[in-house]
């Protein structure tokens, strides 16, 4: 700037802003270019001249000076004041693309993501009707940089690219689109838009992996294995093999499935996979298959995962209880998994039944012998085999039950044939406290039961009775407690009770029943010696080890029978040997 240019420029300011109150603009404009010719960067002046061109018509040269404005501002940082400019470009020309472009770009540096999406937007239609593909599509591709997470604009962006012929471009958008709304939780958007990659690509590896998992985890095993199942390299895959091996379990293809848990075991050497298998086996019926699972790859267990064998093989006992066969297997697998004695003397008694249900009476007196020594304070253990050897003519201390003896034994069990069902139920009202009193002592006394202590069973109710002498419930539980345990004569003292309430009732015909049976434990009660009880090895064990613990809602599991729900009903009876 030369000495003395300040006065100057004051001057010739003025003059300028005299020629614009004129109207003589062209005037105005001539005195600005002089500044301009000293200071080629007063931004002021260079604003001022594209307003004169604008007010003149001369958009073409107004645009020139606005962009000389707007990119000062902006290479200096001020944003706002280069987006204001850029504004009256876009204002005076709308049809000057590239001033739309810079503005959209301007807005995107402030933050102002709508602002920017409405002008690429304007552009990117501008481009499309103009026919200029190549243009548009990098418009496009500015929109996605600017929201990548916006599945209605990359689907939008994606239905351009088709247009434009661009296949492969929409292709990678809808599978963006697709893993960003399954991210989100919009399963269904995303198995649309997965949709339509493999509608462009029906062998796309991702697209069928992700379709695969969504089904999965939707639970329609089936679409999972239609799409996992047409990977080219699945095989050589270890997650598709674990999605596809859950599939098929799922949809219980075993025979397709137990490949897999080879590959899967060879590869992965996961144990879990096994148990999940071995679950689900169990689940379908097959517990002989489960359990042989187990012994194939017991070794991958043995010995870091132990513990894991030993829970799964416990968890798969409710299933397997009923076959001596299958419960020997889990035995074996327990012992060679060194589980802890509870866990195998529980196995060991539902085997003891099993094999008393299946007249193997030499080795269910071999494993009664066998609890009695691992479980010395259980006196059940001890008296089942003292039976069962009686049962055999080894021990004349104690014999098999004869016919009559046993029909004895569980007569009040049988009140509830079939001819007594139909009989109507009385009604017993008392205080609700005392409602509760009898309801909490019959479940305790079942809950014993089941665990095959009859004589701990007893006491709840004797606990009660006192006040509901007369309670149907309380008489017929202890009836049949009585009897187990040889006490016969109050065995006969309940039955009167049940006789005297039901006859006051008027349901003679039970009445008459119970009279006949008070009658038969009476008689059997004067000929009975005075000698330890004989214990039904038949009743199922529960499984149980320890003493009842507080009813939870999920105690039916353990029990053996549930309580009677209405008044006079008694549990089936339980065969003897």
């Amino acid at each position: 700037m030369a000495l003395g240019f300040g006065s100057n420029k004051t001057k010739i300011l003025s003059s300028a802003e005299k020629f614009v109150q004129q109207g003589k603009l062209q005037n105005a404009i001539a005195e600005y270019e002089k500044v301009l010719k000293q200071d080629p960067k007063d931004l002021t002046v260079l604003n001022t001249i594209g307003d004169l061109y604008a007010r003149l018509g001369r958009a073409d040269l107004a645009v020139d000076y606005f962009r000389k404005v707007g990119d000062a501002y902006s290479s200096d940082g001020f944003v706002v004041k280069a987006i204001a400019i850029y504004k009256k470009l876009t204002k005076l020309n709308p049809t000057a693309l590239d001033s739309v472009v810079r503005l959209a770009e301007l807005y995107t540096q402030q933050g102002l993501y709508n602002d920017a999406r409405a002008q690429y937007s304007a552009v990117a239609d501008q481009y499309l009707k103009n026919n200029e593909r190549e243009q548009a599509t990098g418009i496009l591709k500015k929109m996605l940089e600017l929201d990548p997470e916006n599945a209605a604009m990359q689907a939008k962006v994606a239905d351009l690219y088709l247009k434009l012929g661009k296949n492969q471009e929409a292709l990678e958008i809808y599978f963006n689109s697709a893993q960003s709304l399954f991210q989100r939780g919009a399963v269904e958007a995303a198995d649309e838009a997965l949709a339509r990659v493999l509608k462009l690509d029906p062998k796309h590896t991702q697209a069928l992996l992700l379709r695969g998992q969504i089904a999965a985890e939707s639970g329609n095993s089936q679409a999972a294995v239609e799409s996992l199942s047409k990977l080219a390299d699945a095989d050589s895959r270890p997650e598709v093999v674990r999605q596809l091996l859950h599939a098929y379990l799922q949809t219980g293809d075993f025979e397709k499935a137990d490949p897999l848990i080879a590959k899967v075991m060879a590869e992965q050497n996961d144990p879990s996979a096994v148990t999940t298998y071995a679950t689900a086996l169990l689940d379908a019926g097959k517990a002989e298959q489960a359990l042989s699972l187990y012994q194939r790859y017991a070794g991958k267990f043995l010995p870091s995962h132990s513990q894991a064998l030993i829970d799964a093989l416990t968890a798969s006992v409710s299933k397997t209880k009923e076959s001596a066969s299958d419960l020997e297997t889990t035995l074996a697998l327990l012992q060679k998994a060194e589980a802890p004695a509870p866990s195998l003397c529980e196995v060991q008694e539902l085997l003891a039944h099993a094999y008393v249900q299946s007249g193997q009476l030499q080795q269910a007196a071999d494993l009664y012998q066998v609890l009695s020594q691992a479980e010395p304070q259980n006196p059940l253990h001890e008296q089942n085999y003292r039976q069962i050897i009686g049962r055999m003519g080894k021990d004349s201390a104690t014999r098999e039950l004869s016919t009559e003896e046993r029909e004895q034994a569980l007569m009040v069990d049988a009140l509830m044939a079939d001819e007594f069902e139909a009989a109507p139920a009385i009604v017993q009202e008392y205080s609700r406290d005392l409602t509760e009193e009898i309801n909490s002592a019959l479940t305790d006394s079942e809950l014993f039961a089941s665990y095959n202590v009859p004589e701990k069973a007893i006491a709840p109710l004797e606990q009660v009775l006192p006040k509901a002498p007369k309670d149907i419930r309380l008489r017929q539980r202890l009836a049949s407690m009585y009897s187990r345990v040889g006490r016969f004569a109050d065995a006969a003292n309940s039955c009167t009770a049940l006789a005297e309430v039901h006859a006051a009732a008027g349901l003679e015909e039970l009445a008459a029943h119970f009279r006949e049976m008070a009658v038969k434990y009476q008689e059997q009660a004067a000929g009975v010696a005075a000698t330890a009880p004989m214990i039904d090895v038949n009743a199922r064990p529960s499984g149980a080890r320890a003493e009842p613990v507080p009813r939870t809602g999920e105690e039916s599991e353990f029990r053996a029978s549930s309580a009677p729900e209405q008044l006079g009903a008694a549990p089936p009876p339980k065969p003897s040997i």
